[in-house]
């Protein structure tokens, strides 16, 4: 594939995102190889500012680029030692967290992968794939917009939507975390009932102990409301309006967190209310038609 972006990549073949109709959210990339004499990788990514990514070898964490608030490439030699290479096939996975493009003449910067190397004389990538927002530049969601979901399987899958049935799931809580460098995706049902006569002001807390390194995304009724990264900022506060939160009814809260490091990552997340005001305007009416559900549509991208 040739790309018509005036940014040429270092190796081929192209792995720029918008280049196969992603633009939006997270973005994963899957090489394969035979094993060789593989050592590890070199690693070229560019997201934007305060963007970061992590890979595994056949399902091995090797390690991440966290992020920081002014990089817009992570450059990074990761090696294979920790990890079981295979003596036939091997699969290379890197998830790059999108920050969003740069604006005027920088809007053409690529997002992806810019140079992918393998430390071997006689191994090389042999394919690879890549996965986005479900649907692409479709727009299977035109109500939320493309930009509120990524290429994560609990988004493509539609797990942060209403109506997605998670009764097999087992219970745990984003407080017990997740372990060794993994990505997972917490669900929870919430009530609320604002008494009438009544408007308040709601917001949600996420919280990490000190010297975390994660990113976290958090999902109210399927629409993405908040994105936390506690290595590049200290943003913990996320409000949420009426429509997007029902004030008088269900609510579907969705989580995903993601460890950067071998340590693992855990999360506390919380309600806080900021205000309460005798008001005439009802902040409970029905937003239903606001928040579409999941359907077995969403199969197709699993």
């Amino acid at each position: 594939m040739v790309t018509p972006n005036p940014y040429k990549p270092d190796t081929l073949p192209v792995l720029y995102a918008d280049d196969y109709g992603y633009h939006t959210g997270v973005q994963i990339f899957r090489g394969h190889f035979t094993a060789g004499n593989a050592t590890g990788v070199d690693l070229k990514v560019q997201g934007g500012t305060a963007f970061g990514w992590s890979a595994w070898l056949n399902s091995d964490y090797i390690g991440s680029f966290p992020g920081t608030g002014s990089a817009t490439t992570g450059n990074l030699t990761l090696s294979f030692t920790n990890a079981t290479l295979g003596s036939s096939e091997n699969v290379l996975t890197i998830v790059m967290d999108h920050s969003g493009h740069d604006q005027r003449a920088d809007a053409v910067l690529p997002r992806g992968i810019l140079g992918a190397t393998l430390d071997s004389e006689e191994a090389v990538f042999t394919k690879w794939t890549i996965a986005g927002n479900a649907g692409g530049q479709s727009n299977i969601d035109p109500i939320r917009g493309p930009i509120a979901e990524g290429g994560l399987h609990a988004e493509r899958a539609g797990w942060h939507l209403p109506g997605f049935d998670d009764s097999a799931w087992t219970e745990r809580f984003p407080s017990e975390g997740v372990e060794n460098g993994s990505i997972g995706f917490f669900r929870a049902i919430s009530e609320l009932n604002i008494p009438e006569g009544y408007d308040a002001s709601l917001e949600f807390i996420l919280q990490a102990p000190a010297e975390s390194v994660l990113r976290a995304q958090l999902y109210i009724n399927g629409y993405q409301y908040g994105k936390f990264a506690p290595q590049i900022g200290n943003q913990i506060a996320f409000p949420v309006p009426p429509g997007i939160l029902n004030y008088r009814g269900t609510n579907t809260i969705g989580l995903n967190l993601w460890s950067q490091t071998a340590a693992g990552a855990r999360l506390d997340v919380s309600w806080n209310v900021t205000g309460v005001y005798e008001s005439s305007w009802d902040p409970g009416f029905d937003a239903s038609y606001l928040q579409p559900g999941w359907t077995n549509n969403r199969l197709q991208f699993m």
